[in-house]
């Protein structure tokens, strides 16, 4: 049987996932901006970057992620000008200079460089896979996570910083880093929360109290996290119905349609809505992760798969946690979901580089 883009050597799983999760995500944000002026200009906003975000995704799958190591200069570079053009030229948004507009579009630099991010550091670590536990090679690979994060923390952008640790960590770990250096770099966290916590901005800190004690600002840093649970809660088991939620309809809940749509599904669809949601981006994550491990004796493959589950993951655990309160409000999007043209097609690109290393990890060979 000839293999091709549906054949089995896809993730036919992954795929069916991320159609389903943005399809409702689609739903959800006809219901959050129902009542906004532009309202259908939104639905057609999401809907075009899904389609193209899907182009995106066969054209990844057909091209030989391989070819991708010898240009790993040209996307470093391609990041490093991103983030220096925002700073440079970019709009300011809740106290982040982080979009950049091209005519009527919005682009998000960031969510592009999160993607060079894990080319990048996919390639880095597949070549010092095996002395990755030298201080040297650590020290580098620190070089290179410090070159991408101190850019974005001068938008500021605290949120977004944190996605490239976590595909940092993440890779060490599938990397085979020592216990002794993970221990130890706990340890300077917590030595360096005192000076980090006087190099965060006001209404950072006010985003982390109002996270411990939302109560003590009800009307202020406190309003965002309050009115989530609020939706979350008074939609109980199956939800109060679609376009009836009164927190999400009459503009009580803010940002339903993009930090906040998590919140706006469990008012409406109530635990159910919420819980095939959090299935859906899970069984994503997942099979991220499985396809990482399936392809061990591909190393740029493998690492790449692991970056692509790792900012799934964490996009997931920290929008959903913050719609409870569990989490900081960072404005992370919850993946495939919440409104935004650049993170949707930022989501589905990285799922094509996936589905690249699942088709070609035993059809053909390329030396690094």
């Amino acid at each position: 049987m000839k293999k091709g883009l549906f054949s089995d050597t896809v993730d036919h799983s992954l795929l069916i996932y991320v159609v389903i999760t943005s399809i409702l995500g689609i739903v959800a944000v006809n219901s959050a901006t129902t009542n906004l002026d532009g309202h259908y200009r939104f639905v057609i906003v999401q809907s075009a970057a899904f389609l193209l975000g899907m182009a995106a995704m066969a054209a990844l799958t057909f091209f030989n992620y391989k070819y991708l190591y010898k240009l790993r200069y040209v996307f470093f570079g391609l990041a490093v000008a991103l983030l220096a053009a925002v700073l440079a030229v970019g709009k300011i948004r809740g106290g982040t200079q982080g979009w950049i507009a091209i005519g009527p579009v919005n682009l998000q630099p960031a969510e592009v460089t999160k993607l060079c991010f894990i080319i990048t550091l996919s390639c880095h670590l597949s070549k010092v896979r095996d002395s990755v536990n030298r201080l040297l090679t650590l020290l580098l690979l620190f070089v290179h996570l410090g070159i991408y994060v101190g850019l974005i923390l001068l938008q500021p952008d605290f949120g977004t910083a944190m996605v490239f640790v976590v595909i940092f960590c993440a890779g060490l770990f599938f990397a085979g880093i020592s216990l002794k250096y993970v221990f130890g770099a706990v340890g300077a966290a917590v030595v360096a929360s005192p000076v980090i916590w006087l190099l965060l901005r006001p209404h950072q800190r006010n985003r982390i109290l109002s996270f411990l004690n939302p109560e003590s600002d009800p009307s202020g840093t406190g309003y965002h996290v309050l009115q989530s649970k609020l939706a979350i809660g008074s939609g109980q088991i199956l939800g109060r119905g679609y376009l009836k939620g009164p927190q999400t309809q009459y503009g009580y809940l803010p940002e339903r349609q993009t930090d906040f749509i998590f919140s706006s599904i469990g008012e409406e669809f109530g635990f159910l809505g919420c819980a095939v949601i959090s299935i859906l981006l899970l069984l994503i994550i997942y099979r991220c992760f499985k396809d990482a491990m399936d392809s061990e004796h591909e190393p740029f493959g493998m690492f790449i798969c692991v970056g692509v589950g790792a900012m799934m993951f964490f996009h997931t655990f920290e929008n959903i946690g913050m719609c409870l309160g569990l989490m900081p409000i960072t404005g992370i999007p919850l993946p495939f979901v919440s409104y935004g043209g650049s993170s949707m097609l930022t989501c589905c690109a990285a799922i094509g580089l996936v589905q690249s290393v699942v088709t070609r990890r035993r059809r053909t060979k390329f030396d690094i």
